[in-house]
Order: structure tokens, then C-alpha cells, then sequence
């Protein structure tokens, strides 16, 4: 009896070890491929942001107003409006206008007679040179006066300088406006967006001209713009206390509209050079110490090493021991891998 069963017991354990080789095989075959980016350990010089806060404008926006001041009589575009160059937008009441036209009219048409009757008496020696030149000069002052009188006239109307949008309409038909009263603000074009921030003396002197930044809009909260310093004011303005700088901004693709607020973080870059990683590389951080995956000379796994970090700006993170320079770090990706894992690195 015993004798029968030592074959079967010897078939039931071979089977048995050759399905545990082939699971073993098939694990081997289907371990996971993780795909991540990568970033290499950089040089750089931090230091704390310069926090300011502005209102996006476009570059190409005009402020269009009266010269003279009045009743607003008409106005002919609305708020989002497309407008080709040469167009009326605006007008004034032109009572008083026309009528100080009429009047500098008057009095050249009166000048130009002295001018002639005095030359007639210069002519038959009944007056002087004097008063002839005189006359002239009176009859010049007159000219110029209707000149400007039609120079006035001409501009208590708004024509559209160029092509372009209403981006906004300040004043309403009836109301009484000064000059030089921004009626209208019209956009021209596709141009660069920027945002005019308000520093401080004790920060404006850390700026400088190519200085980089991110601008948050509200509109796209947690999505950072890059920008750059492209103008700082040399004077104070007097209305707010603080000098003005410039920061022309990338629209990432987004449609952007004048007047949303913006938050910048300047980077003055006058900070001491310290190796930096991003910070999304890092994982289970804790306090100065964390960790986090580079990828091994085969390019097809990764290490977990431990480092010490030091301040974080931004999303840069300073580096003070576990890296060198150029060791190739995961950006993304690295909280599904663990040590020896295998990977794939894809562009970012």
C-alpha cells in the first residue's frame, strides 16, 4: 500500500513546486514600471521674496478724455465694444463751444478790418508804422485765438485713435466732466499684460531690472505666472508712499482680463548659493531631515536617500547634506515608488 503511494506524493509535490515557479516567473514578469520626472540638483541664490500686491493692465490700454471740460451730450459706444480707428465715441455739449469759436471768429474778421484800414492811412501818410504793426499783430492774436477756439472744439469729441475694445466706460451721458477726465479706457490689441506693484525704499533697493517673479491672479488661484521686472520708478509716488515697479507677466495660454488682482513674490536673487530641489521631490519630511528618490546610474530605478534641508523659498528647497550637484532627484511620481523601484523616466 505504501508502496503505491510514494509515486503520487512525489507528483503532487513536483506540481507543486513548479506552481510556485512559474507565480514566481509571472511576479518577476508583471512587476510595475512607475513613470516619473526627474530635476537635477541645482546651484542657487535664495533669499526671502519681496511680497507686493497689484491690478493686472494691459500694455497697449489708452485712457481717452475731453481736453475741455462740459456735459457729456452723447456717448455712442458701451463697455466691451470693438471700435475702429477713427470712430466717434463721445461728445460734449457744444453750446458754449461753438459759441467761443463763433466769438474768436468775429473778433479776427474785426482785426482783419483795423489791419486794412490802417494800411489804407499808412498808404496816404495819415499814420504811422507803428500802427500798422500794431494792427497786424492784433489781427495774428486773433487768428491764433480761433485756432485754438477750433482746437478745443475738435477735441470736446473722443475719436477712437486706433482699433481696439472698450474695456471700460468711466463716464455716463449727462454727467458734468472735468478735462482731461478719463472717459474711456480702450484696449488696441494683443499685447503684453502687467502688473504695477507698490515697494517699499527698503525693498525697492533689493529689485532690479530682469528680476524674476510669480504673480497670482485670484481668478486662477494656486496657478503662478512667471514674470519679470521690467520697470522700477526712480521716484516716489507722492499718492501711495511707495515706488512703482513693472512686472510684464506670461498669460500660460489663459484669457486674462484688466483689472484682476494679482499677489507677486519677486525674487531679488541677492541671497547666499545653496544646492536646491524642488520641493515636490521631497518625502516624509520632518522638520530638517526627509527623504527622497534618485535615479540610479541604469536610468531604470531609483534609491531612497536620506537629506538635510535647510529654508524653503518658494518651491525651492535648500539642500545642507545626502545630494551633489547634478544627482538627478524625482520630481514626480515619487509618492507610489520605494526603494529599488522600477521606473520610467518621461520628459517634463
Amino acid at each position: 500500500m505504501k508502496t503505491k503511494l510514494f509515486p503520487l506524493i512525489y507528483a503532487f509535490v513536483f506540481l507543486v513546486l513548479m506552481s510556485c515557479g512559474k507565480k514566481q516567473e509571472t511576479k518577476q514578469e508583471t512587476e510595475e514600471i512607475i513613470a516619473v520626472q526627474v530635476q537635477p540638483v541645482s546651484q542657487k541664490s535664495l533669499s526671502e521674496p519681496i511680497i507686493a500686491s497689484g491690478v493686472l493692465s494691459s500694455k497697449s490700454e489708452m485712457k481717452l478724455a475731453f481736453k475741455t471740460g462740459g456735459m457729456i451730450k452723447k456717448v455712442h459706444v458701451t463697455e466691451g465694444q470693438f471700435v475702429k480707428e477713427g470712430q466717434l465715441l463721445a461728445e460734449l455739449d457744444l453750446s458754449e463751444i461753438d459759441a467761443q469759436v463763433k466769438q474768436a471768429k468775429l473778433g479776427m474778421e474785426k482785426a482783419e478790418r483795423d489791419l486794412e484800414r490802417v494800411k489804407k492811412l499808412y498808404a496816404d501818410e495819415a499814420t504811422t508804422l507803428t500802427n500798422v504793426q500794431d494792427a497786424t499783430t492784433g489781427y495774428d492774436v486773433a487768428k491764433q485765438n480761433v485756432q485754438v477756439a477750433e482746437f478745443n472744439q475738435k477735441l470736446s469729441r473722443i475719436y477712437a485713435p486706433a482699433s481696439g475694445r472698450i474695456l471700460r466706460k468711466i463716464s455716463e451721458q449727462g454727467e458734468l466732466i472735468t478735462p482731461f477726465a478719463p472717459v474711456f479706457i480702450l484696449g488696441t490689441g494683443e499685447s503684453a499684460y502687467i502688473v504695477n506693484v507698490g515697494l517699499t525704499d527698503r525693498d525697492v533697493v533689493k529689485a532690479k531690472l530682469g528680476d524674476v517673479a510669480s504673480v497670482y491672479l485670484d481668478a486662477y488661484p494656486n496657478e503662478p505666472f512667471q514674470a519679470r521686472i521690467t520697470q522700477i520708478a526712480q521716484t516716489v509716488n507722492p499718492a501711495t508712499g511707495t515706488f512703482e515697479v513693472e512686472l510684464q507677466i506670461q498669460p500660460n495660454g489663459k484669457k486674462l482680463i484688466s483689472g484682476f488682482v494679482a499677489k507677486a513674490e519677486i525674487s531679488s536673487g541677492k541671497g547666499p548659493v545653496s544646492l536646491v530641489i524642488p520641493l515636490e521631490a521631497l518625502i516624509e519630511a520632518d522638520k530638517n531631515k526627509a527623504f527622497v528618490y534618485t535615479l540610479n546610474p541604469d536610468a531604470q530605478s531609483v534609491s531612497k536617500h536620506p537629506i538635510g534641508i535647510g529654508a524653503i523659498f518658494g518651491n525651492d528647497v535648500a539642500i545642507t547634506s545626502g545630494l551633489t550637484e547634478g544627482t538627478q532627484v524625482v520630481t514626480k511620481g515619487a509618492n507610489f515608488l520605494s526603494d529599488k523601484s522600477k521606473v520610467k523616466v518621461i520628459k517634463n
